[in-house]
């Protein structure tokens, strides 16, 4: 079975989350990723979060499974030979530096462009190509908060929250991917390449669009707090007897076998819950109620009698409960693979599915420069050649 971007050669001088997680699923996808990285140290990401004495990164492997990669310095006459070479070969150029960077090493849009009309040029920034902030540095929790997440997650008369992981980096990845697909679709059809663009702020501004839209309606803005301030039925983190759960949505149908779950059909008698326009009106009596009832029992004994009557609920999983789930690991959502050094382990697999064509999730994130001689030899050039851009400090 085939993969739905074999043939696809992307050239990768992403780093850390954004960029990276983005090339990462065009790789899941079959897409042959040559990863740019700097001698010495290469990609920062690869000194975070280490483990054990062979300095392994989670965060790195979890960024940049499945591709090559090569070393070049950018900034010398040898390492701007390669990359044209490069980029004359490849469909996809793919990168996350401020503006201003990649036009002082000549690798513009419209360098590149130049060289190969065709090509799908990918960038992801912080803030936008435009505007006031477009060249200063971001990360995703800068964005979370320059966007409105900040201010709207945590506790109505709480302490403002980031989301507990990088949500804007993976929102900005995945509008990459978007744009970059499409792009290759309308190359398909017309022949013609272009330049696709992605930030972590249009991704946080975005992922809050129907919030955003009722503040600019109707000028109303609240936290979140332990459910959704716009929802005006029962959506809420209630605490149990010995965690957490979660219930979301209570249309009329499910209402009565709500009450009876809890033990409580006389709650379908109180005049104050008796249809769905009432429960909306009085929800805050209804919650003090339910948060007294749902610390009668476990969160298992909950799911045990919600899951049954159908209702839609979720025990608050840490990452220990969600790395062995069956849901997840049915759906192959974490997959057990064969490390080339560590052996057996588990990664996280990709959400995508495709009924003709396959994901295939690789096992193992590149050494720095792991490919840089293979890659040098398809490109032409010879052994000579590669110890001469050693020596010069090329590669």
């Amino acid at each position: 079975m085939a993969h739905p971007l074999d043939g696809i050669r992307v050239l990768d001088f992403t780093m850390f989350q954004q960029g990276p997680q983005a090339t990462m699923v065009l790789a899941d996808m079959g897409a042959d990723v040559l990863k740019v990285e700097s001698p010495v140290f290469g990609d920062l990401g690869r000194h975070l979060t280490y483990h054990g004495s062979d300095n392994f990164s989670s965060y790195f492997l979890a960024h940049n499974r499945g591709k090559k990669s090569i070393t070049v310095h950018l900034k010398t006459e040898g390492g701007q030979e390669i990359i044209r070479r490069l980029v004359e070969r490849c469909d996809v150029l793919a990168h996350n530096f401020r503006p201003g960077v990649m036009e002082r090493l000549g690798l513009a849009y419209e360098d590149v462009r130049a060289l190969n009309p065709a090509i799908i040029y990918a960038r992801a920034s912080g803030w936008g190509s435009k505007g006031p902030k477009a060249r200063h540095p971001s990360f995703d929790v800068a964005a979370q908060a320059r966007s409105g997440l900040v201010g709207v997650t945590g506790e109505p008369d709480g302490f403002p929250l980031p989301a507990g992981a990088a949500v804007a980096d993976y929102a900005g990845a995945m509008n990459l991917v978007i744009g970059i697909l499409a792009a290759l679709l309308v190359r398909e059809r017309t022949g013609v390449g272009q330049q696709v663009e992605s930030s972590l702020l249009g991704a946080s501004v975005a992922m809050q669009a129907w919030e955003i839209q009722t503040y600019l309606i109707g000028g109303q803005w609240r936290k979140a707090g332990r459910g959704h301030p716009y929802l005006p039925t029962i959506w809420r983190v209630f605490k149990t007897a010995d965690s957490y759960a979660v219930v979301g949505g209570m249309p009329e149908n499910r209402w009565p076998a709500f009450c009876r779950a809890l033990g409580m059909p006389e709650l379908q008698e109180d005049p104050r819950f008796e249809n769905f326009f009432a429960r909306r009106d009085h929800l805050d009596d209804l919650y003090f109620i339910l948060d007294g009832v749902f610390l009668k029992r476990t969160t298992e004994e909950w799911m045990k009698v919600l899951e049954p009557a159908d209702m839609i609920c979720a025990p608050v999983a840490t990452y220990a409960d969600v790395v062995a789930d069956p849901q997840v690991l049915e759906n192959d959502y974490i997959v057990g693979v064969q490390h080339p050094n560590r052996g057996p382990m588990q990664v996280v697999g990709s959400p995508l599915r495709f009924s003709e064509t396959k994901i295939e999730v690789q096992a193992a994130a590149p050494e720095l420069g792991q490919h840089t001689e293979e890659t040098l030899l398809e490109l032409g050039y010879t052994w000579d050649d590669i110890a001469a851009f050693r020596e010069k400090g090329a590669i």
